[in-house]
């Protein structure tokens, strides 16, 4: 499991006064695992994961590495929209009638849904204008 920083800005998310049996059980609830699997790696009953889970600094290690981690995974998921986007154009405009199909329907509405949720932007996403990104996507206006 990647290690997780302690965020300097909110001390009460350091980790130095957690117990060892606490620090083992950390990276699996961050990781969405079960107490049971938790209290387990820590050598404790389940009931002690959620005592634990009642404790103010503990929760807030906790929520602090679930958000650090979502961050992490949001960032990765930033990095890989060229290569999804490139994908999904080549599917456009590959052999089969049914996967180019397929695709046109899945970028139709994912612009449908970008066009929803962003209209209060009057038709900017991220400082880039929508035409930018239909044409990016292969979509002819």
């Amino acid at each position: 499991m990647m290690q997780l920083e302690t965020n300097p800005k909110y001390p009460e998310t350091d980790e130095a006064s957690l117990t060892q049996a606490q620090l083992a059980a950390l990276p699996l609830l961050v990781s969405g695992s079960k107490k049971k699997d938790a209290a387990a790696a820590a050598g404790v009953c389940p009931q002690t994961i959620s005592t634990w889970l009642q404790e103010p600094h503990f929760a807030a290690v906790l929520q602090a590495q679930r958000e650090q981690l979502a961050s992490l995974a949001v960032e990765r998921l930033k990095q890989a929209t060229g290569v999804a986007v490139t994908t999904v154009v080549e599917l456009m405009e590959s052999g089969s009638e049914s996967t180019r199909l397929k695709a046109a329907t899945y970028v139709l509405d994912r612009v449908a849904l970008l066009t929803a949720r962003d209209s209060a932007f009057a038709g900017s996403i991220d400082g880039t204008d929508t035409g930018d990104v239909l044409a990016a996507l292969g979509v002819n206006c």
